[in-house]
């Protein structure tokens, strides 16, 4: 694996911390998108690499020098990302693998947006208990300081203050996410102040696990008898949804570790309303080697993913069924909606669901 630091800096363009010193000699997380499992129609609406950042040479310097002062450094790779400017009306999304390392500083100043987003810190080092991070972070979300130990979803209301953020020690794997319903990204900087650090007025912003109601006994054991008939081994668990926390947008994490299953699950649909997927490894040696194989048909076409990857699902866009081939090693399985409320272009006597 080509071994590559990046440091977590203050300027934010796309995410939290969007801009890194980078000590390496190639560029990490930008790869060439020449799967020919991805050739087709609708192929770009597909995306394996990282848009890199237009930062000039003097402001990583800068950006370098203050790190190593502050010794705040975390070995991280920047993975996947995703907005208008990479496809038309596709929402602001970041994925940044944090490996391992310490911040004596912190990453990101305060501030509001104009919309609404949400922030992800996902572990899954340990397949008995994904949701042990092994890490300390610092999050101020509201004025009010939270450390950040389990795997969770947090959901940050337009004019809601947020930040500043530490990662004060990542000592497992952590997948760090940022995103929106909006395409693209702005913010207004405040004054920090922690007058109100040791309030609990937004902890009801944060989701550490899933809605239990979400999904009738009667559908899991339809989905069961499903998963029989298509010979299904596959291992995993849904762990982490926003469903819990009002105003929030549907997302949804599934963690698989294993298996593979002989006919397709989640049949052709579409929705009114745009939807991501996200395919995403957690082979650090190489971060885009997903390690197994999906088949997911888009538009009418059938692609098969080995790679980490996203995918943007214009409103209206047939999309599905999804089959997973093989399940080599854990990965992640991510959705996505830019709508607040579930729904398919179905009949209505159809399941109405979210998850394969």
């Amino acid at each position: 694996m080509q071994k590559t630091y990046r440091y977590i800096v203050y300027t934010a363009l796309f995410v939290l911390f969007t801009a890194c010193a980078v000590l390496y000699s190639g560029i990490a997380g930008a790869i060439e998108q020449d799967d020919p499992n991805v050739s087709g129609k609708y192929a770009k609406y597909i995306f394996q690499d990282v848009k890199p950042l237009d930062i000039p040479p003097e402001e990583l310097a800068k950006i370098k020098k203050e790190q190593e002062e502050q010794q705040s450094m975390v070995d991280a790779t920047h993975l996947l990302n995703l907005d208008r400017t990479r496809s038309e009306g596709a929402p602001y999304l970041d994925f940044v693998w944090l490996w391992e390392g310490s911040a004596k500083g912190y990453a990101e100043a305060e501030h509001t947006h104009d919309f609404d987003e949400f922030i992800g810190f996902i572990g899954v080092a340990d397949q008995d208990d994904p949701y042990d991070l092994d890490s300390e972070i610092e999050l101020w979300l509201g004025g009010e300081k939270y450390q950040i130990t389990r795997s969770c979803l947090i959901y940050v209301p337009k004019g809601t203050r947020h930040c500043p953020i530490r990662f004060t020690r990542i000592g497992k794997p952590v997948l760090f996410f940022t995103g929106a319903i909006a395409t693209s990204y702005s913010r207004t900087a405040t004054e920090f102040t922690d007058e109100h650090s040791a309030e609990r007025n937004y902890e009801k912003m944060i989701s550490y696990g899933v809605n239990p109601n979400k999904i009738s006994p009667e559908t899991l054991k339809k989905w069961d008898d499903e998963g029989k008939k298509r010979q299904s081994t596959v291992e995993g668990m849904r762990f982490l949804d926003l469903d819990s926390v009002e105003g929030a947008p549907y997302i949804d994490f599934v963690y698989l570790w294993s298996g593979d299953e002989k006919g397709p699950n989640h049949p052709e649909h579409a929705h009114d309303w745009g939807e991501v997927f996200g395919f995403i490894g957690t082979n650090r040696d190489d971060v885009y080697d997903l390690g197994g194989e999906i088949e997911f048909w888009l538009g009418g076409e059938k692609y098969l993913f080995t790679k980490s990857s996203l995918v943007w699902v214009p409103p209206s866009l047939k999309h599905c069924p999804i089959q997973f081939n093989r399940i080599d090693r854990p990965f992640i399985l991510f959705t996505f909606g830019l709508t607040r409320k579930y729904s398919l272009m179905r009949s209505p006597d159809e399941e109405k669901t979210n998850i394969p």
